[in-house]
């Protein structure tokens, strides 16, 4: 497939003293970037290389162009709807691996939104840890004005949005501003100057341990399935990570007053 036929496209930024960040776009910006089934098939084959490679310390996900996200493409919109039950359900499951496919990637992942970010796409950004909007975004769970309902994104935007007024936007498929976003816990920051703020993220995001930013969502997310109750597994998280060598040589660089060895920076 040559590069002018991929719906996406990523990129590696080496870090120098080893490492690298990974960038994820969306690459259809004369379709608002729009979903459609090979840019689905696309993200999960990066994701899959992605949790091979070794010393990879953050994904950023991004739109080209004006938009971050369209949602359905109308091509695949109007395909599925000549489709049977069986043949929506394995469709659907294809979505579902994507979703997935970003969810257990326990490597720092930050979403980054501009213009529209629709359907499917408002459930793609709530996979990541954590989202940079522009000012000028704006979201909507537009199914519900197509008679269908937000099915699939549904278990990670309950794990983000307020419920009740996730509940009202996906009932009333209302476009919410960036604020509102924030407001409701879609989104952790609102910028008028996206690349900027996105690396001031990376580089704190590069001062901390990278096997620490692992366990932590590892942790997270085995404390998500378990109700969030307290257990044996915060007591033996901490207990491993302070006898591990990245624990170890952070306690030393801390001490010395020196820097850790794992720190990076981009300019």
């Amino acid at each position: 497939m040559s590069q002018t036929q991929q719906h996406t496209k990523i990129d590696f930024l080496p870090l120098s003293g080893g490492g690298e960040i990974a960038r994820l776009r969306f690459n259809r910006p004369e379709q608002a970037n729009a979903f459609s089934s090979q840019m689905m098939t696309e993200i999960s084959h990066h994701l899959k290389h992605l949790k091979t490679r070794e010393n990879l310390r953050a994904l950023v996900i991004s739109g080209e162009g004006k938009h971050f996200s369209a949602g359905a493409d109308l091509a695949w919109m109007q395909a599925s709807a000549k489709l049977g039950l069986a043949e929506n359900t394995k469709d659907a499951s294809k979505l579902k691996d994507m979703f997935e496919s970003i969810v257990t990637l326990n490597t720092p992942k930050i979403g980054v939104t501009q213009g529209a970010a629709y359907g499917g796409a408002v459930g793609l950004l709530a996979c990541c840890d954590f989202v940079i909007a522009h000012n000028d975004a704006r979201f909507c769970l537009s199914e519900a004005k197509l008679g269908l309902l937000p099915a699939v994104i549904a278990p990670y935007l309950l794990r983000k949005m307020r419920y009740g007024a996730l509940k009202r936007l996906a009932l009333t498929s209302q476009v919410f501003t960036a604020q509102e976003a924030l407001d409701i816990g879609l989104v952790e920051i609102v910028t008028d100057d996206l690349e900027p703020r996105l690396y001031r993220e990376l580089n704190a995001l590069l001062a901390c341990g990278p096997d620490a930013q692992i366990a932590i969502n590892q942790l997270f997310e085995s404390l998500r399935q378990m109700g969030f109750q307290q257990g044996q597994e915060t007591v033996e998280a901490i207990a491993k990570a302070r006898v591990s060598s990245e624990g170890q040589a952070g306690l030393a660089s801390f001490f010395a007053k020196t820097e850790p060895p794992w720190l990076r920076r981009l300019d």
